[in-house]
């Protein structure tokens, strides 16, 4: 996972297949005289200053992120990852952060401190190798010289170095090619680094330097009259929160955001207030997350141990907000099991929460709640994101729920199953010498079989359909099984025999374990949740160089996620199975899947939705 992850995922990854040149038609006009940097933004954790376009808007920080402590982007743009940004990065160089981590017994570390020394080893060493490091340029073209820069001073009179670099798409002077733009001003004083980062189109470059120069010029380090966080003492009173978690809550309280707490202190939404017009769709957020995990999921999911966390909901202003955030391209929500937070926007605003923005959220709320009941693992696809579709069908009425068909997925499933089963070829595996299918990828559904063995990077190979036979499995689980007696005979427990198998294995003690040395490294990609509802099976866009995609690929964004992202068991000793091949086998033990597949195909073609 790169340093700062909104770099590589929204600026940086860019420069790996730049799209082609924009058509001059089809671009912005000039911006008006007004749109130069001088309103004073003043930091309130971190209390510098520096002048900023007065018309951009501002967007909170990942969570997760330990050096980016800003990010600014231009207002009304196209949602191209060429759109102007600035971002605000800072080195605590006085806590000794670089360098090889040696002498250490990590039998007698806790994995939080495991962690921090981890996280230690591998920090940049400077504002530069944060902006320029993780460029990856196309073959022939130059990254950034950390020895060409100019000189540079800030307001309160520290000495700084200024670079100014363009990459373009190909080498060949001839053709004309998109170029990107980026800028760095980097101040130090007493052991604290900032850098302020520009990227955006080198159209513009004339536009652009001069304000890069203006902010930079204006860069205070510490401004008195810098505003304190936002006192959360009353609104967090009660919760079961650290330090910590307390300081993710303020650093994400950019200006215009606020903070809801849920009835049962379960949940804190911090969201987009949009001059408090979504101060309703926070409380509802707030009120149907804590009744839809009280009535349903705590139900069919009884955690292995009572779940004292208390889970942060994230809900961005809108589309651009949220994919200016972090959020995957081509979903609509994600659950980030690493940062432990559940984002997602609302998908179309109205004086009430409709039906698509709380799918999504009943969708990500599962994935949430499973990550923590069942003990820091993610399930199989089929189970976790099945589950977490056939939850975005609910609808609350009069204090209850009903589950109906989710109507994302409906067509999709229906199409495949007329299309019949996938073609593949069969390859024996070199490491494990076992006989592996490779499935085409064109069209059809996969085969029950596979499809509950599949890993996630196999699900998401193929995720428009894969999504939608997930939701109808666990819909004709839930629902017809259970009211056809010879089905119930049959299948009627293969649920909870999964959860319940799942949750015994991962909490066998001195079996699994979470954290320390040998944790996977955190995802680029998190857990997605369903494709944007107004195009759930959309091509990638073509434009969107970090989404290669396919016609038949609507929640890929980038390259293939890794099969088992953030957390996973770790596994002790000589065990011959892990707990997912474990849980799966004793769920599916006994079952005839020709039979189960075809009383599949002959109840999902029935659906309406």
């Amino acid at each position: 996972m790169p340093l700062v992850r909104s770099i590589a995922l929204a600026a940086l990854s860019l420069i790996v297949a730049l799209p082609p040149p924009v058509p001059a038609a089809a671009r912005r006009p000039a911006p008006a005289a007004f749109d130069t940097p001088s309103r004073i933004y003043r930091d309130p954790v971190h209390k510098f200053s520096f002048k900023m376009y007065p018309k951009w808007g501002q967007v909170p920080v990942e969570i997760t992120e330990k050096y980016e402590v800003a990010k600014f982007f231009e207002s009304g743009d196209r949602g191209s990852y060429f759109d102007p940004e600035v971002n605000v990065y800072r080195i605590d160089k006085k806590s000794g952060a670089g360098g090889p981590v040696t002498g250490l017994d990590p039998s007698k570390l806790d994995n939080d401190k495991l962690r921090e020394l981890l996280e230690q080893s591998q920090a940049p060493k400077s504002t530069f190798d944060l902006a320029f490091g993780n460029l990856i340029v196309p073959e022939g073209a130059k990254n950034a010289d950390p020895t060409k820069f100019t000189k540079i001073t800030s307001f309160d009179k520290v000495d700084g170095k200024l670079w100014i670099h363009e990459i373009q798409r190909g080498t060949n002077p001839k053709v004309k090619t998109t170029m990107l733009l980026v800028m760095l001003a980097a101040f130090e004083k007493d052991g604290i680094e900032y850098g302020l980062r520009f990227s955006g189109p080198s159209n513009r470059r004339k536009e652009f330097e001069p304000a890069m120069k203006t902010m930079a010029k204006s860069f205070v380090f510490h401004d008195d009259k810098a505003k304190e966080v936002v006192n959360l003492d009353e609104i967090l009173a009660g919760l079961n929160i650290t330090p910590k978690r307390r300081g993710d809550i303020e650093k994400g309280l950019v200006k215009g955001w606020g903070v809801e707490v849920s009835p049962k202190k379960n949940y804190v939404i911090i969201y987009n207030t949009k001059s408090n017009k979504n101060l309703r769709l926070a409380n509802t957020i707030a009120e149907r997350i804590e009744s839809i995990r009280e009535q349903i999921y705590e139900v069919q999911f009884k955690p292995a141990e009572p779940i004292k966390a208390v889970s942060i909901v994230r809900i961005c202003g809108d589309r651009n907000e949220y994919h200016k955030y972090g959020g995957p391209p081509g979903s609509a929500g994600y659950w980030n099991s690493w940062a432990e937070e559940l984002v997602f926007y609302d998908a179309s605003p109205a004086k009430e929460a409709d039906d698509d923005t709380l799918a999504v959220l009943y969708h990500e709320a599962f994935h949430q709640y499973i990550y923590y009941s069942v003990g820091n693992v993610a399930p199989h696809s089929w189970f976790n994101e099945g589950h977490g579709d056939y939850y975005a069908g609910s609808r609350y009425k009069s204090h209850k729920w009903k589950v109906g068909p989710f109507d994302w997925r409906v067509g999709t499933v229906k199409n495949a199953i007329r299309e019949g089963p996938r073609t593949f070829t069969v390859k024996k595996d070199e490491q494990s010498g076992k006989e592996v299918k490779l499935f085409a990828s064109d069209k059809g559904y996969t085969p029950i079989k596979d499809l509950v063995a599949f890993s996630q990077g196999d699900y998401y190979s193929y995720p428009g359909v894969s999504y939608a036979q997930g939701w109808s499995l666990i819909y004709f689980l839930r629902e017809e099984v259970p009211k056809n007696k010879k089905y119930a005979e049959k299948w009627g427990k293969i649920l909870d025999t999964y959860f319940n198998a799942l949750k015994r294995e991962v909490n066998k003690e001195g079996r699994l374990r979470r954290g320390g040395f040998g944790d996977p490294e955190k995802p680029d990609r998190p857990d997605d949740g369903p494709a944007e509802p107004e195009d759930p099976d959309a091509p990638a866009d073509p434009t969107d160089p970090t989404d290669p995609g396919s016609p038949d690929d609507p929640d890929a964004g980038g390259d293939e996620p890794p099969a088992d992202p953030g957390f996973q068991p770790l596994q002790q000793g000589e065990a011959s199975e892990s707990s997912l091949e474990i849980a799966l086998r004793e769920a599916f033990t006994g079952v005839d899947f020709d039979e189960f597949e075809t009383a599949w195909k002959e109840f999902t073609l029935k659906v309406s939705g």
